[in-house]
């Protein structure tokens, strides 16, 4: 237990910044991070070090959060993942927010500002929309700063491998950010 603990003590922190920069949720990435150590725990005997540790609990993570997204459309209904839905940033639903008092919003106009939001979600709705192993590739390197030797060990392919899947799921995700709203 002792060395769970020292194994959660130092990488807490960093998964939790990967799952918030997921989600986009301070409180879904808490729950998220907890979800994420959780399933370690039990898990923890899986672990064959083919990847880092670190590697290894952002995969986890990843996976909660596409599991949430899931039950999420199950539970609505639809098909948009509940991490695209506008809900503005009081969680009131009520759409794109502006709070006043936003340095962001004050640097330009509130268009620019409430532009950005747009562009964000729409870049997270497509990101949900990549075809694997695209999505998983450019969530690992974008938002876990993962290198690409360790994203090559976690899928077992060589870095080159890595690098490619990289670049294409990028290409991609430009072309599908580049499709007109509908």
């Amino acid at each position: 237990m002792t060395e769970f603990q020292d194994i959660y003590t130092t990488y807490a922190r960093r998964v939790y910044r990967f799952l918030l920069a997921l989600t986009g949720n301070t409180s879904e990435a808490e729950e998220l991070t907890q979800q994420t150590f959780y399933r370690a725990f039990l898990h923890i005997g899986r672990f064959e070090g083919r990847s880092s540790l670190y590697t290894w609990l952002c995969q986890i993570g990843k996976n909660e959060w596409f599991r949430e997204c899931r039950r999420r459309r199950r539970f609505a209904g639809n098909d948009v993942d509940a991490r695209t839905e506008p809900t503005g940033s009081d969680g009131s639903g009520r759409g794109v927010s502006v709070d006043p008092t936003d340095v962001s919003a004050a640097n330009g106009s509130v268009e620019d500002h409430i532009v950005r939001k747009e562009d964000g979600r729409r870049a997270a709705q497509a990101l949900c929309g990549l075809p694997q192993p695209y999505r998983d590739v450019v969530i690992l390197r974008i938002y876990g700063e993962l290198p690409f030797a360790e994203i090559a060990a976690l899928f077992e392919k060589s870095v080159s491998w890595s690098k490619v899947t990289f670049f294409r799921g990028k290409e991609k995700l430009r072309n599908m950010m580049e499709e007109p709203n509908d």
